[in-house]
């Protein structure tokens, strides 16, 4: 049986001090090829991806919570449902116990029915919160692409509020910080997740049946996305970063991070990124589908 909420407290503290800083001067680099658009997504907000045998599922980020499962070749719809319990979803991962969704403006860790999205379990995003800014960060970088079709407008849209006050200060009238955000990629294997938690800089390895944190790793820059398996031994996976727009090849034992491929300077911003058929597969948050030759 998956972890208990009754266990909360200590299941969600960490094994060790946060993540450290990571120096990518030595890491080796190349660059991707070129990068070609593919077809529209089924939803209008696309911010994760998974392969399956049954397909490539697509987790949108809008209030509708929609998973898609669609064929890679053409992005033609097989099923879609949505997800239970789920506030802006970012990190999809289909395996044997269902569909696992982070969840992150409610900072949790959301386990769905595969048929049908139904609730099977929710747990708290260890590492959660503010994400914050550090000197040596690079730039936030936002989509450049046009969307295919026009935003959903029944679905209610979060607004970014902008106050005239100097750099991190909240104004007078907040009584405490906003709570932030959590996970923004996922994997599983052997029993446990990988997990990419932005406000930590981290990815976490979490024991499933414990929910107890077993290791952290720390991420190249502060907006760790998309992630997937290198290959199917799953001894390494890549790991975006949006800001750096790169993928970042990771020991799946030690965490370390061992090659750089970086994209074009015009590409696509990465959310959503999964391996299929020699390609990388990611999809930006306005509602394409990319690809680019490994």
């Amino acid at each position: 049986m998956l972890g208990s909420l009754l266990a909360l407290p200590a299941a969600a503290s960490l094994s060790r001090p946060a993540a450290a800083k990571v120096d990518l001067a030595g890491v080796k680099t190349r660059k991707a090829s070129r990068v070609e658009r593919l077809w529209a997504t089924p939803h209008g907000k696309p911010n994760a991806l998974d392969l399956t045998d049954e397909g490539l599922w697509i987790m949108d980020q809008d209030p509708g919570s929609w998973a898609s499962l669609v064929d890679p070749e053409t992005g033609s719809l097989i099923r879609e449902f949505q997800c239970e319990n789920v506030l802006a979803a970012s990190g999809i991962c289909v395996d044997e116990d269902g569909v696992w969704v982070g969840s992150t403006y409610n900072r949790l860790i959301v386990l769905c029915d595969p048929q049908n999205g139904d609730l099977i379990a929710h747990y708290p995003t260890p590492g959660a919160g503010l994400i914050y800014d550090r000197a040596d960060d690079p730039p936030g970088r936002r989509s450049n692409v046009e969307r295919p079709r026009p935003v959903s407008p029944e679905l209610p849209r979060r607004r970014r509020l902008d106050y005239d006050l100097p750099p991190g200060q909240l104004p007078r009238h907040l009584t405490e910080a906003p709570a932030g955000t959590g996970a923004h990629a996922i994997l599983s294997r052997d029993g446990k997740l990988f997990v990419g938690v932005p406000p930590a800089r981290a990815i976490f390895v979490i024991e499933k049946k414990s929910w107890l944190v077993l290791d952290e790793w720390p991420t190249a820059s502060k907006r760790p996305h998309g992630s997937c398996w290198a290959d199917a031994s799953k001894d390494a996976m890549w790991v975006a970063d949006s800001n750096l727009n790169a993928f970042f090849l990771h020991d799946a034992s030690t965490g370390r991070i061992v090659e750089r491929l970086q994209l074009p300077d015009d590409s696509p911003v990465i959310h959503g990124a999964t391996l299929y058929n020699g390609y990388m597969y990611f999809c930006d948050d306005v509602g394409w589908m990319f690809r680019f030759r490994m």
